[in-house]
């Protein structure tokens, strides 16, 4: 990439921050600017947390997201908010991924689905430009695209789609059911998806609801999370938001089972059953911009990558 397109890139991204910022003020959504250094760790099987030693002998932690102290600000009675900021994933190294990078957080209370999903289209058209939507359960993905039912299929049968799909992986005996169809997921939307289709997948498996509320449909039990999905490339993760200390304190202590020294944000959990009823969504700013400059690569969009530094 020549330092003229970088520049050009660098001045739209400036561009791009004070639009986000105008579409959320003219619909009175206020913008928070949460702390970025908290005290506990992000509780997610698939996210590492960057330990810090803010104060003494203390361990302090560089925010994954600001979900957490997001939902503590709603729960004090500030409902309609925003973040757009930096964010730190430990070990997140790659074409698409860096270290420290910009996301967009949001939550909208007391709405439906189709509302809040129409809000988000209208936010994403700022950077990117698609022939339609398409809206389809997670259930339909495998059933339509691969004639699998994502319930009854077992392992070994996963593994034989995902080897006729020439998808490649390693450690095939730690593998669970789950982490097939995550990767037969990602290898649909990067091989097999028509272009320029914004794909909203909604009804996650119950296993996948991290912070989600579930409820039954179709005699299964659900996730209410959705994600959006375009040319390859995930780019917003959504719920709706779970507003039951128990049961997340449940949903918690399962992963803190497998992964050790994390600990839980009591002040958090507490604030959960005061948040109401609420969409949330994390969106990937940095991936906007990629999809809207045509770049494949995220260090195109930065001003300096975590190896560049």
């Amino acid at each position: 990439m020549s330092p003229e397109s970088k520049l050009k890139v660098l001045k739209d991204r400036a561009s791009m921050i004070q639009k986000v910022r105008s579409f959320f003020y003219k619909k009175k959504i206020i913008e928070v600017d949460p702390p970025i250094l908290v005290k506990h760790p992000s509780i997610d099987l698939h996210i590492q947390s960057i330990e810090t030693h803010p104060l003494n002998k203390s361990i302090g932690y560089l925010h994954t997201s600001p979900e957490y102290t997001m939902k503590r600000i709603i729960a004090s009675g500030l409902k309609d908010i925003y973040f757009l900021g930096h964010v730190f994933r430990k070990n997140e190294i790659g074409k698409n991924h860096n270290i420290e990078f910009s996301m967009i957080e949001w939550y909208k209370s007391n709405v439906s689905f189709d509302y809040f999903i129409k809000e988000n289209i209208a936010l994403l058209k700022l950077f990117i430009k698609f022939k339609k939507s398409i809206s389809t359960s997670y259930f339909d993905v495998f059933y339509k695209n691969f004639n699998l039912d994502i319930y009854k299929i077992n392992k070994k049968e996963l593994l034989a789609i995902c080897r006729k799909e020439e998808i490649i992986f390693s450690n095939e005996k730690n593998l669970k059911k789950e982490d097939l169809l995550s990767l037969l997921l990602d290898h649909f939307f990067e091989k097999k998806a028509k272009r320029d289709i914004l794909y909203i997948i909604y009804d996650f498996p119950q296993n996948e609801a991290a912070l989600a509320k579930t409820q039954i449909e179709n005699g299964s039990i659900v996730a209410k999370r959705f994600e959006f999905y375009i040319n390859g490339s995930e780019i917003a993760n959504g719920y709706f938001e779970l507003n039951d200390e128990k049961v997340l304190r449940q949903r918690f202590e399962k992963i803190i089972k497998k992964k050790k020294r994390l600990t839980l944000d009591e002040n958090f959990l507490k604030s959960i059953d005061h948040i109401g009823s609420c969409y949330g969504i994390a969106i990937g700013f940095d991936r906007l911009m990629m999809l809207k400059h045509n770049l494949k690569e995220i260090k195109e969009v930065l001003y300096f990558s975590y190896p560049e530094l």
